[in-house]
């Protein structure tokens, strides 16, 4: 697991669309790391246009470096969906 959602969704077919939207929107999104107000480590929020968080960090990290690196990797995923024709959903599992 790399990210959590920020929101809850009424059901599947709402998630993924929100996923869809993430992933088509990803140049414009902000965020970045910080530290956790509830652990002693580090997370990443990821927001919308709007200042809304939209996805965070599945841990807390205990380096800044490790965090910044696990935020990168989510945004490089998020782009590559984004320029993809359709999110790979794995529902053969």
């Amino acid at each position: 697991m790399i990210a959590l959602g920020a929101n809850a969704y009424p059901d599947d077919a709402a998630c993924r669309a929100s996923f869809e939207g993430l992933c088509e929107s990803a140049e414009g999104l902000a965020g970045g790391v910080q530290h956790a107000a509830e652990s002693n480590g580090w997370i990443w929020r990821l927001r919308d246009s709007d200042g809304r968080v939209q996805a965070v960090s599945a841990r807390a990290y205990e380096r800044h470096s490790t965090c910044q690196a696990a935020y990168d990797r989510f945004r490089l995923t998020l782009l590559g969906l984004g320029a993809a024709d359709s999110v790979p959903w794995d529902d053969a599992s």
